[in-house]
């Protein structure tokens, strides 16, 4: 899959495809180091903005050992992504009307990062 992780008008450096995607389509896998709920907690407490829940008791800190997967942002009215969480994975999914080329990835990163 072609992206490029580029500045974002939303918020810092955002994920944008290089070409159309169509909708369903696996984009790329969230990577990084495997780490408990207590270090995911010391490291949100000093700032980190990239550690994503895989499953109960184990995250994923994608700024440590992690892939461009890091820079696709929120968005909350339009998302164009989602997430599915898959066999120990997590990965960025396009959503039903896909992504165009040019179009910066984004998914709602829910109420628990931003709250209503």
């Amino acid at each position: 899959m072609k992206l490029k992780v580029r500045k974002s008008p939303l918020h810092g450096r955002g994920l944008f495809a290089s070409k159309a995607i169509p909708w369903g389509t696996k984009i790329i896998e969230y990577t990084g180091e495997a780490i408990p709920d207590d270090v995911a907690e010391e490291r949100i407490a000093r700032g980190a903005d990239c550690i994503f829940e895989l499953r109960q008791g184990e995250n994923i800190d994608g700024a440590v050992n992690g892939n461009e997967a890091r820079y696709v942002n929120h968005a909350r009215r339009r998302p164009n992504c989602f997430i599915l969480r898959e066999d120990g994975k997590i990965w960025i999914v396009a959503g039903i009307e896909g992504i165009k080329n040019g179009e910066e990835l984004t998914f709602d990163y829910g109420s628990g990062f931003y709250p209503r």
